[in-house]
Order: C-alpha cells, then structure tokens, then sequence
C-alpha cells in the first residue's frame, strides 16, 4: 500500500511508497470470508472480447510506476485476504487525491485496517506539514511529518499491491481497446488457465487490468481468485480505480 508520503507523492512508483515487493505477498490475514461486491466506478466498457492467446500485455508494476508522471489523480483501492482487517476478513479499502506538481500533496483515507481506532485513519501532506486523524478523534498535527505514519498507509499503495502480483505480466493478453474511468485505454487479462499465471501461484480466478492507451498508467485493475501466499491457497480480492487525472477539482487543504 503505498504512503512513503515523503511527497515525492505518487501511489504509482512514488518514493513515498517505497517497500519491498515479493512476486507473492506475504500471508497477513486468515482466509477470508467470501468476496466482497466492489463499489460502483465510473466505467464505459465495450462488451468484453475474447483475448488473444498470446501473451502481450504490459508490465504491471510498469504501468503501475507511471502514475507518477501525472500532475495529480484520485485512486480508489479495495482488497482483501491481503491486508489485517477488523473485523477479520473484512474489505480494506483506501481512498487518495494526489499532486505532483511544484506544489505536492497528498491526502489519504483507510478503513478496515486492523490496528486503529473503529479501523479508521485520515492523513494530509502538503509539503513538509502533515496532519493525522483516527477512528472519531479530531485532527492532529504530526509533528514528524508523513514520517510519522508512513508504515499505516504503505501497505495499500497501489505500487506495492500491485507488485506483489507481478509475475502475472507475463500472461497478460490484450483484450481490446476500451475506455475505462473515462480514459481510452487497452483491456488486459491473464487466468488461471495461462501456465505463467499457474506458475506465479494464481490457481483460480482472473485479474484484469485496463492500461491508459496514450500515457501508459494504470487506469483499473481487478483481481479476484486463489493465490498462492507462502504455500496456503488463499482467495483474494483488488481492486484498483484511478480517475481524475489532472483536474482542476484535486485540491488538498489543510484540515485544521
């Protein structure tokens, strides 16, 4: 999950995500409960064609890294079976506004995290300030800045989910041309039918994943099937939404 909020900030490859990334993720939670329905997106898909055999897909982690070349975007994060929830087997989810620009920030909201007030936590960047806001306490300045909370949010960044699924780019084939969050974009896919999802440790399921035709970012990705994690088939569930990309309306403030 992804807040080395340094403000380098970018949930794609931004230095205020930085953690190790693992071709499987490490084993957090028991086995979930069945899978949760997604929140609505704002999606226009085209009906869904069948993909070419071939592998010829991006590299996710690729795509996913290239979120830090836009000046800002909103991204929309849903998993579970990944992170600790409360109550267990619960869906964890994360929603960010991020600015990349001369003027960085970042503005961050959890819930479902096992560890915190109600499993609620709020952050806000902007520059060197940062503000903290648990479960139904009032806001708070963070007199170390985003350093002081970097471990709560850095494993939802989409950079490191994303990573910890990233053998699976081998098996990716095009699907086709489709506009996804409001943004032209190619339609991948891999299952569990592909050896190289096999292999990677997917043994049930698929995962989709919409790339940004003209730029190369990560536009939505969703996962839902039996993975490998340190030996024990587990289900998972990701999902991931960017939108908003560089607008006018990505404005972050100071809380208090």
């Amino acid at each position: 999950m992804a807040v080395a909020v340094a403000i380098a900030v970018s949930v794609g490859g931004c230095d205020l995500m930085t953690a190790t990334i693992t071709p499987r993720p490490s084993r957090l939670v028991a086995t979930p409960e069945p899978q949760p329905t997604p929140e609505p997106t704002e999606v226009d898909e085209v009906p869904t064609l069948r993909p070419d055999p071939s592998g010829s897909g991006p590299d996710l982690l690729d795509a996913t890294d290239n979120l830090a070349d836009l000046g800002s975007y909103r991204a929309a994060v849903a998993s579970r079976g990944l992170i600790d929830a409360t109550p267990p087997g619960a869906t964890v989810t994360m929603s960010s506004i991020f600015v990349q620009t001369d003027n960085p920030a970042a503005e961050f909201s959890v819930t479902g995290v096992d560890g915190f007030a109600g499993g609620r936590l709020q952050a806000i960047v902007i520059g060197d300030r940062a503000w903290l806001k648990e479960g139904g306490a009032a806001w708070a300045t963070s007199p170390g800045g985003a350093a002081d909370f970097d471990a709560a949010f850095t494993p939802l960044s989409p950079v490191v989910l994303v990573g910890g699924f990233e053998a699976l780019s081998g098996g990716l084939s095009r699907v086709g041309a489709e506009r996804r969050n409001g943004v032209a974009s190619i339609h991948y896919r891999v299952d569990a039918s592909d050896a190289i999802a096999t292999s990677a440790g997917l043994s049930a399921g698929q995962l989709d994943a919409w790339i940004a035709a003209d730029r190369g970012y990560l536009v939505a990705l969703s996962l839902d099937g039996t993975w490998d994690m340190d030996g024990t088939p587990t289900h998972v569930m990701l999902a991931i939404e960017v939108t908003r990309v560089d607008a006018a309306t990505n404005r972050i403030v100071p809380p208090i």
